[in-house]
């Protein structure tokens, strides 16, 4: 009798553990989070898996973060819009490729403004803390912003100076980086980042302007030959939430997320993406030009009117490019 109460218990014991096992299964809430970019970039291993894991351990495993690359989900060109039909919960996007939807954000894009990842991303934080772009987020739940290195140029010829370009095609993805090569006595094609590589191949475009981690990415290394180093503006991008999808979490997921996101997050891609800066500009140093001081001048001079024309026409653009600036300024002013 004892040995059958004692199988009974067991068999209760093993039964219970089952069903617990598969409410604690059915209860936990997997999230879709949708990256664009190609499935060895750097972001991926090194910042946005190690972030999703950490938020899955402090949310007490009642949330799971599905990652999805190479824009599965939806390309850099809808992955906003995806995000807000619900198709992804997480999204990193570049804020310059959403039909207009983040003008201000663009003050990173402006050239000659920061010299490195960090300042952007922290910039570009420090400006949504205080308020002056939160309005551009109002629809999603903002988790993080940084941008891409400075984009230099990328060509078939080495390009020393403004006639260097004269009548060249060379590929841009924003309008700001349109005005560069505008200045510059270019003509702007634009290309989405994926498409590079082909254009550069078929020779449909004679150069392109993008960051050496987009270079190295996308291995436009492959089809240019001369690479020119100059502070010619960067891509903003974020990571984004679907915002009713974070309000329907539990108060423990919700805490996990907003505790691994914010400036932490935004420093830990600015950090991320200047290493990787770092790998990409090693890899054609053989092949790197720069600008002597006398020319960076007429650089700086022929492109100052895309300056004051971005805080003219875009909302609060002079308030937004102060903030900007001053966090930049904080950032390179303070102690390592």
């Amino acid at each position: 009798m004892l040995k059958t109460g004692i199988m009974i218990a067991t068999g209760f014991g093993a039964a219970t553990c089952l069903i617990l096992g598969a409410t604690s299964a059915e209860s936990q809430t997997i999230l879709k989070f949708n990256s664009p970019a190609p499935p060895p970039s750097y972001l991926h291993k090194g910042v946005f898996e190690p972030w999703a894991q950490a938020i899955e351990k402090d949310a007490g495993g009642s949330i799971k973060i599905q990652m999805s690359y190479g824009g599965q989900l939806g390309n850099v060109a809808v992955a906003y819009d995806r995000l807000i039909d619900g198709v992804s919960d997480f999204a990193f996007i570049l804020t310059g490729i959403t039909g207009g939807r983040f003008k201000q954000q663009d003050v990173a894009a402006l050239p000659f403004e920061t010299r490195n990842s960090l300042e952007a991303a922290l910039g570009l934080w420090g400006a949504y803390e205080k308020g002056v772009t939160a309005d551009e987020y109002k629809q999603v739940k903002l988790l993080a912003t940084w941008a891409f290195p400075n984009a230099a140029i990328h060509s078939q010829k080495p390009v020393n100076t403004i006639a260097d370009l004269k009548g060249a095609r060379l590929a841009i993805n924003n309008a700001i980086i349109g005005g560069v090569a505008i200045a510059l006595g270019a003509s702007p094609v634009t290309l989405r980042p994926d498409d590079v590589y082909q254009a550069l191949s078929r020779g449909t475009v004679d150069a392109s302007i993008m960051p050496f981690t987009g270079m190295y990415t996308y291995k436009i290394y492959e089809v240019s030959k001369s690479h020119l180093d100059a502070p010619l503006g960067a891509d903003a991008a974020a990571v984004i939430m679907n915002k009713q999808k974070f309000e329907s979490l539990t108060a423990q997921a919700r805490a996990a997320i907003e505790k691994h996101s914010g400036r932490e997050f935004s420093r830990t891609l600015g950090i991320a993406t200047q290493t990787q800066w770092q790998i990409g500009h090693n890899t054609v140093k053989e092949r790197l030009t720069s600008l002597s001081p006398d020319e960076e001048a007429r650089w700086k001079s022929a492109m100052t009117p895309i300056t004051q024309k971005w805080a003219e026409t875009t909302p609060d653009g002079q308030k937004v490019l102060e903030t900007f600036r001053a966090e930049v300024r904080a950032v390179r002013t303070a102690k390592p």
